[in-house]
């Protein structure tokens, strides 16, 4: 049995690196940067047209990026989506998960969001019977974490007064703070300052 080709060797390590959390490039990318060494690479003829996992983080940037400068930018935003766990960053992992269906393979993170699902209703139903009765029952929930970071109060304020229970676009967020003059670093005598604290009940509550 001939061993694996350096092609095929190189593909995997790519792979494996690329699923490796918070690491900010994509295969695609990975591939460019070979092609700029002195390796001698020759992508085969019959090359394997096995399909593989998607990621929701390749989907990301493959949706956002504009070029190798957006990479730093684009890996921050995609971090705190994902500590977060806000709107956006499930809507790719949805979008992850049914090109892996369309490819006839078991979504790879199904079980993980699965639970993080049944984690988040098991939350939703402890909150809502702790507030029963008391003057925060009716309160909007806040489900995500860091409570007090200046970007979740701003944007929680910012839903309330545009009258919205649905994420803010990126787009809209970049121009919103520009006009409001938000400061990532403080929120202290904004109008947003312990917006959550103050109008929403949350984890930290259990």
């Amino acid at each position: 049995m001939p061993g694996k080709s350096n092609f095929s060797k190189t593909q995997d390590i790519i792979s494996a690196i690329c699923q490796v959390d918070g690491f900010i490039y994509t295969e695609d990318e990975m591939w460019e940067f070979v092609k700029q060494t002195d390796m001698k690479i020759k992508e085969p003829a019959n090359k394997s047209s096995k399909p593989r996992h998607c990621s929701a983080y390749s989907v990301f940037m493959k949706e956002n990026k504009k070029g190798m400068d957006d990479t730093k930018e684009l890996s921050e935003q995609w971090k705190q989506m994902k500590e977060e766990e806000n709107e956006e960053y499930k809507r790719y992992v949805e979008m992850a998960q049914e090109k892996d269906k369309d490819n006839g393979l078991e979504p790879s993170s199904g079980s993980k969001t699965q639970s993080q699902t049944q984690e988040k209703k098991l939350l939703i139903e402890l909150i809502t019977e702790r507030v029963k009765g008391t003057e925060d029952e009716g309160k909007p929930m806040f489900l995500g974490k860091k409570i007090d970071s200046p970007v979740n109060n701003y944007k929680e304020w910012k839903k309330a007064q545009l009258g919205q229970d649905t994420p803010i676009s990126r787009d809209e967020l970049k121009k919103y703070k520009d006009e409001d003059d938000f400061n990532d670093k403080s929120m202290e005598g904004m109008e947003w300052d312990n917006y959550i604290r103050d109008n929403m009940i949350f984890a930290e509550d259990v």
